[in-house]
């Protein structure tokens, strides 16, 4: 009895003897207890807000993008998709006038993810682009800002150079630092835009946005929602499993028609080509021949017959700098043939 009256009075003059440190243990146990709490919450609003913006924005469920395009075929295929609403729409990559910065230029969407407005307007005509939010301290509304594409091959904007009407989020690129890859400039994407489809000098759109009847009232973090949106990937996959070979394949088929087209265009240039050269050293034969003869004639007909010979030397010196240019042009005309011959093996 005396020990355990001994220990009660020994513990309560170890908290009186140092109240300090006993209200600071103290609080930091309630601090621990209320950050661990407010982490608990903090998980689910993140969650609502997120899946609020995402409804708000009419977020797609899945995507169908094609490096070759989707054509008539693929599209009627994609309509058919039972319970889904489906919206094509063109995207690009290029890059930044002033360097090497990747952006991504999508057409304008009517119904699937929209993009948010944050200043200004979104584009009505031509010519007319909004920008990413973060673009904003680099940019402001009423600039003009331009963007070049890869250097080889086919361009896929009618114009280079757009007036910005605001800035807008994008619910299909939530981060600001890890966009992902792009195809042009560095390879890493740093920004995106919004522009008109009419911009879009393509003949087959390259994007499908699809959205679900099924997954509309389900939470986009939620296990149900990943289940069926994975169920519905996989009968998509199935569906276009074939259709990237044979759109390969008539493209294939096209650009071998038109290397045809090519070839014979070449063809008949180098013959040309060949045929002027001909004529030329007929030409400047005639001409030495000519000028060997002016010693002979009489002294008036020799400044005569000089003053035309001088002017047909003028004459062919310039059919001379025509046929080279023709040639260089033909060697370049080949290179380009080359090189499409190329891309299709």
């Amino acid at each position: 009895m005396i020990k355990r009256k001994t220990y009660w009075k020994d513990l309560i003059q170890s908290f009186t003897g140092s109240k300090g440190r006993f209200l600071s243990i103290l609080t930091l146990m309630m601090l621990g207890s209320l950050a661990l709490v407010g982490l608990k919450v903090t998980s689910p609003n993140m969650e609502a807000t997120a899946n609020a913006y995402l409804t708000t924005a009419q977020t797609l469920d899945l995507a169908v993008m094609s490096n070759y395009g989707l054509d008539q075929e693929d599209q009627e295929e994609l309509k058919q998709t039972q319970g889904a609403e489906v919206e094509f729409g063109y995207l690009t990559d290029v890059t930044m006038d002033n360097g090497q910065d990747a952006i991504r230029l999508y057409s304008k969407p009517e119904r699937i993810s929209t993009f948010q407005l944050r200043e200004g307007r979104l584009p009505q005509s031509d010519k007319e682009i909004a920008l990413a939010t973060h673009l904003q301290g680099q940019y402001s509304v009423g600039q003009e800002i331009s963007f070049k594409e890869k250097e080889e091959g086919h361009s896929y904007l009618k114009d280079h150079t757009y007036t910005i009407t605001g800035f807008v989020d994008s619910a299909e690129i939530l981060s600001q630092r890890d966009m992902g890859y792009a195809g042009s400039g560095s390879g890493t994407l740093t920004a995106y835009g919004v522009i008109l489809p009419s911009q879009f000098d393509q003949k087959v759109y390259n994007i499908a946005r699809l959205k679900y009847q099924d997954l509309a009232g389900l939470n986009a973090f939620s296990s149900a929602y990943e289940e069926k949106s994975k169920q519905h990937q996989e009968d998509l996959e199935q569906a276009l499993s074939d259709n990237g070979k044979a759109r390969l394949q008539f493209l294939k088929k096209e650009g071998q028609e038109s290397l045809d087209k090519g070839q014979e265009t070449i063809d008949k240039a180098e013959t040309n080509l060949q045929e002027g050269k001909r004529r030329l050293a007929t030409a400047q034969a005639r001409l030495q021949a000519q000028e060997s003869q002016l010693a002979l004639l009489p002294q008036a007909q020799r400044e005569q017959a000089s003053s035309q010979l001088t002017q047909a030397k003028q004459e062919l010196s310039k059919e001379e700098d025509k046929l080279k240019q023709a040639e260089q042009n033909l060697t370049q005309e080949k290179e380009k043939l080359e090189k499409q011959s190329a891309s299709l093996g």
